[in-house]
């Protein structure tokens, strides 16, 4: 089974009658379809983004619940069509995977830093001896006696 999260809108002029009905419908589809309902949180009446329907506040309801894929498909195929949600969202949480350790970060030129330091290593090229008259750049990425 996947955890996911059910955020949606209602009419803000419902009572607490209402929303609790209106939330325990959707828990009893959960729960017939062998999903598990973990929280169901009332957030309360908060100003819309944009106009929905002439509307520019809402109830904002959040059910946080574990079940197969076709129970997210069947709920919001559902709501779709309800009269009482204004609009909806459904999204899948997914755990977080474990971060492998970090490997040491290698230079441009794909060298590893030395064993135990944090600096990478450094490539020393000398001129050869009939070339100390003509100097020559070196070429990108490498490293000189003067640096």
């Amino acid at each position: 089974m996947r955890l996911y999260e059910l955020l949606f809108i209602t009419r803000p002029d419902y009572d607490e009658e209402k929303i609790a009905s209106l939330i325990a419908r959707y828990k009893d589809l959960i729960t017939k379809a062998n999903g598990i309902v973990k929280t169901a949180e009332k957030w309360g009446k908060r100003h819309l983004a944009y106009e929905i329907n002439d509307l520019r506040d809402g109830i904002y309801i959040l059910m946080t619940f574990e079940a197969d894929k076709q129970v997210a498909a069947e709920l919001d195929r559902l709501m779709k069509i309800d009269q009482e949600v204004l609009r909806h969202m459904i999204s899948r949480i997914t755990p977080p995977k474990p971060r492998p350790e970090k490997a040491a970060p290698a230079n441009a030129e794909g060298e590893k830093p030395l064993s135990g330091e944090g600096t990478p290593q450094v490539r020393i090229v000398k001129e050869a001896p009939g070339d100390a008259q003509a100097k020559k750049e070196p070429k990108v990425g490498e490293a000189t006696d003067a640096e």
